[in-house]
């Protein structure tokens, strides 16, 4: 009886360890061909779920990026990796907080070092574009964006200003300094913003322990405002100052 036991739970062991090398499998066989099968399905809707951008913009990032000295094919198990399949691994990997290179490398099924090159040279690519990209507004678009804002009980306002927390690794110099207020290493980013969401300003770099107003009191935004916002305004919260062209909450007494 002992004999037949063991030998039951042995089947079952074996059974659900079979089960498990089959899913695994299944997954892999997935990955192998997200790029070239899956993802070419997805709906609008879905597309940008998962990529954060719309089929269009992606489409014109990697026509920009494939003429570029930046750009070089990789070449995985399946083939060649091309510019667009290049752009779509970089945007699964920043849009998604918790994906290691590990974790995208499985999904698309590439290895570690290909991924790491991807980043790199994309990053470096599209650090390259802000210029031409992050702009102030004309004196159409700021009465563009006044009228949408006035709409919502704001006249006079062109955007907003913010500042958020770009998580990192923990550094080796001062790195008490870069701990923020919800408890994890980062650096800064302050950002403008118009009514579309679209960044008109952008400065980064300081340690994410330091409040927003120090950020701002340091930007080239803090002797600049006047000039560029002229009659119009900012919105900003209550983590900075009143100024001339920034308007901050304030208690109705």
């Amino acid at each position: 009886m002992s004999d037949i036991g063991d030998s039951d739970i042995s089947d079952s062991e074996t059974s659900e360890e079979d089960e498990q090398l089959i899913i695994m499998q299944e997954a892999r066989m997935k990955n192998q061909n997200y790029l070239e099968e899956v993802v070419p399905e997805y709906s609008n809707e879905v597309f940008f779920e998962h990529f954060r951008l719309s089929r269009e913009v992606v489409n014109t990032i990697a026509e920009r990026y494939e003429a570029t000295p930046e750009f070089h094919r990789d070449s995985g198990p399946y083939g060649d990796i091309g510019a667009l399949n290049q752009v779509l691994i970089y945007l699964w990997y920043i849009g998604h907080q918790t994906a290691s290179f590990r974790d995208v490398g499985d999904r698309f099924n590439v290895t570690i070092s290909t991924v790491h090159r991807i980043i790199r040279r994309l990053t470096y690519f599209l650090s390259n574009l802000s210029s031409e990209i992050i702009l102030w507004p004309n004196d159409d678009g700021k009465r563009i964006s006044e009228e949408h804002f006035s709409q919502k009980g704001f006249p006079n306002v062109i955007g907003a200003i913010d500042g958020c927390h770009i998580k990192i690794d923990k550094p080796q110099n001062d790195p008490d300094s870069y701990i923020n207020r919800k408890g994890y290493y980062s650096i800064q980013m302050q950002a403008v913003c118009d009514h579309r969401r679209k960044i008109l300003d952008v400065f980064i770099g300081y340690p994410g322990s330091v409040h927003d107003s120090r950020v701002f009191r340091n930007s080239p935004l803090q002797n600049s405002l006047d000039m560029k916002c002229g009659r119009y305004f900012l919105l900003g919260d209550s983590g900075y100052p009143l100024q001339n062209k920034l308007m901050t909450p304030f208690k109705d007494r």
